[in-house]
């Protein structure tokens, strides 16, 4: 009987432990999808858009509501509002220079905002906008849309850049 006891001990011993290679595996495979996320894009540009160049390191943590202004089309979300031809016909001598569809489009994203705050989804409306702005779009239609911006609430703006090496 003894001789049959140590036969059974050789015979586990010789197969293939595959907990172990389990667990390696799993910890590498989080690792490479904590790295992937983690260097992933997290905003996408609009179609017709070329960002300006800018030697800043600095990435936005979360990305809440996007406003891009191309040659031609306003978009939020990347969606159109209103064409960019709008914003350059408000006269100039105007004090207080509003784009109306855009601060519409903007005053429903701030009450969606505002309601998700009510629910408890979010702990305060954070007032925040990433600006995507055409490198070759004229100052006075992008103060109009900053000034559009900060009528509305979202007074926390943030300016998307293409990363340049130094």
């Amino acid at each position: 009987m003894v001789s049959r006891g140590r036969k059974q001990k050789k015979a586990l011993a010789e197969g293939l432990n595959i907990t172990s290679m389990m667990d390696m595996f799993t910890i590498i495979l989080v690792f490479l999808l904590k790295q992937f996320s983690s260097e992933g894009t997290i905003m996408t540009n609009a179609d017709n858009l070329i960002l300006p160049n800018s030697v800043s390191k600095k990435k936005p943590k979360e990305v809440n509501l996007q406003v891009a202004v191309t040659t031609d089309m306003i978009l939020v979300d990347n969606q159109p509002v209103a064409p960019t031809e709008d914003a350059r016909k408000i006269p100039d001598e105007n004090p207080d220079p509003s784009i109306l569809k855009l601060e519409e489009k903007l005053a429903s994203c701030f009450a969606q905002e505002e309601e998700m705050v009510k629910m408890g989804a979010l702990n305060q409306v954070a007032g925040k906008v990433i600006v995507q702005v055409d490198k070759n779009i004229e100052f006075d239609v992008l103060f109009k849309v900053m000034n559009t911006c900060g009528k509305v609430g979202y007074n926390n703006m943030n300016f998307a850049v293409m990363e340049r090496e130094i």
